[in-house]
């Protein structure tokens, strides 16, 4: 059993630090994941919304921290409970998201109503790593095998506090595992080298000082510290299909080997004056009087672009494949008008005049109407054009409000959060 312990430590630990950092990497984007499962057709909660982003960024600290304290030894007691609270919630919660397209898919094949929106992703490693919710609800059922015992086995205090020879053991193993998953698996360098450095000071800490708060401490302050760069800047690394180096053509298009969905047809139709059923992959049956209905399932589903919903638009006319040809040029990025920084629109008129001076055209994206649009532009004497993109895409596309992207040929050279405004270069 002791040797099962040391496994779950090992395993727990390092996914809990991996995750945490993953969602440190990108709060906003875990954020926008948080308000999807609020609102009021998934979980009815919009009264947190509000909230939402002090939540993920607690929420994925906190993770980082749970992490290093069952790896060290470091109040045993107390961060079992709250992991395995956390696991039971998560567990849940994947299974709920899972279960509800699974309602939906079922309604859908019967043609009746549903009523519920679905989650299609828990954001569980950002977008660093896609999984199904099905796939995430496995997933936590794993790590329940080992988060129980070390429950158990932590309320009975039989999970003491680290020696230096423990420590060095479980420092090895975990870098290991983070290798492992965090690199050579999700391919995040970042994610191992965080790690040397925090199990760096959590060991001086906890030798020097003899203080399991204070070590706790420092790892949740120095955790804290990367979340809140990553959001007064961008993403530290970048997962998304809009990164610097991606051409936002190709991202929306499939290459010729691209996987194409695969569905089963049944058919049901009468010939002879009987009633007959078949089932096929879509050619329907050779002989018929009357073709009376047909349902389709899904057997596999098919490969879909990295960007579906990226468009450039006019109030007339969809202008996306003409900007995306052009040489050279800046785009604000602006999901919200109404929602936008003040520091960060008065930052723009600088950068937008810089920009124009050395030949790149300049033009803004918003999901905001005509209105407001002209009132931005008087506002902050902005001589740029806005045009029209979906919302939920330009979260995407860069976390800020506003931000900048700026493109060669539709090849993304250059992203910037509006702090940083004065480090793009033209």
């Amino acid at each position: 059993m002791k040797i099962f312990i040391t496994i779950s430590r090992l395993i727990v630990g390092s996914l809990f630090i991996v995750s945490g950092l993953i969602k440190c990497n990108d709060t906003i984007g875990f954020s926008y994941k948080l308000n999807d499962y609020f609102a009021h057709d998934v979980l009815n909660m919009e009264f947190l919304i509000p909230y939402s982003l002090a939540l993920a960024v607690f929420i994925c600290v906190v993770e980082v921290v749970l992490g290093v304290a069952v790896l060290f030894g470091l109040k045993t007691k107390l961060s079992t409970v709250l992991i395995l609270l956390m696991m039971l919630f998560f567990t849940w919660l994947t299974w709920y998201t899972s279960s509800c397209l699974e309602a939906q898919d079922a309604a859908g094949r019967l043609g009746e109503e549903f009523n519920k929106n679905c989650v299609k992703d828990c954001g569980c490693f950002g977008d660093a790593l896609k999984l199904e919710p099905k796939e995430s609800f496995y997933k936590d059922l794993f790590l329940l095998i080992f988060t129980i015992p070390l429950f158990i086995f932590g309320i009975r205090n039989k999970i003491p506090k680290n020696d230096k020879k423990q420590d060095h053991f479980y420092i090895i193993g975990s870098l290991i595992l983070i290798f492992l998953f965090g690199v050579l698996y999700i391919g995040w360098w970042f994610s191992l080298l965080f790690s040397i450095v925090l199990f760096g000071i959590v060991y001086l800490l906890k030798h020097k000082m003899k203080g399991d708060w204070l070590t706790l401490l420092a790892a949740y302050m120095l955790s804290l510290a990367f979340a809140y760069y990553c959001l007064q800047n961008l993403p530290f690394t970048d997962f998304r299909a809009y990164k610097i180096g991606d051409n936002l053509q190709e991202n929306m298009t499939l290459p010729p080997d691209a996987q194409k969905e695969i569905s089963d047809y049944t058919w049901t139709y009468k010939l002879n004056g009987e009633e007959k059923t078949l089932t096929d992959r879509g050619r329907g049956p050779k002989e018929y009087d009357e073709i009376i209905g047909v349902k389709t399932e899904v057997v596999k589903k098919g490969d879909e672009p990295k960007i579906q919903d990226f468009t450039i638009e006019s109030e007339d006319e969809d202008l996306t494949q003409q900007f995306l040809a052009e040489d050279k040029l800046v785009i604000i990025v602006c999901y919200s008008l109404e929602k936008a920084e003040a520091e960060g629109m008065q930052a723009l008129k600088a950068m937008t005049k810089r920009a124009q001076d050395n030949g790149y055209p300049v033009i803004g994206l918003t999901a905001s109407g005509q209105q407001k649009k002209k009132e931005i532009q008087d506002t902050y004497k902005l001589d740029v054009d806005f045009y029209l993109c979906d919302e939920k895409v330009l979260k995407t596309v860069v976390r800020a409000n506003p931000g900048v992207i700026v493109l060669e040929k539709g090849t993304v050279t250059q992203k910037a959060h509006w702090n940083d405004l004065e480090d793009l270069e033209f």
